[in-house]
């Protein structure tokens, strides 16, 4: 009975549990691309090292990106019934 609770759960759609890793995806995704506009500019007016943060700072927008991804995607039940049982010495 236990696993079908599981099931229901997972097929509940968005609701105002997701919303606020929706805001966080929202404010911080720009914000990272944004930075890496700005330390585009400061590559450009000479500072070597903003080369680096060019690069990262995107990443870091396509790294929350794939996390708010994966995390939303429905987990499977775990079947233990397969698994030996351990015992504790």
């Amino acid at each position: 009975m236990n696993g079908l609770k599981v099931k229901n759960e997972m097929q509940k759609p968005m609701t105002k549990e997701v919303e606020p890793k929706l805001k966080w995806l929202l404010v911080f995704i720009p914000i990272c691309f944004v930075m890496g506009f700005l330390e585009l500019s400061r590559a450009f007016d000479g500072n070597r090292r903003s080369w680096l943060y060019v690069f990262e700072w995107p990443f870091f927008g396509l790294f929350i990106y794939y996390m708010y991804w994966k995390l939303g995607q429905p987990q499977e039940d775990w079947d233990e019934s397969d698994d030996p049982k351990r015992e504790v010495d």
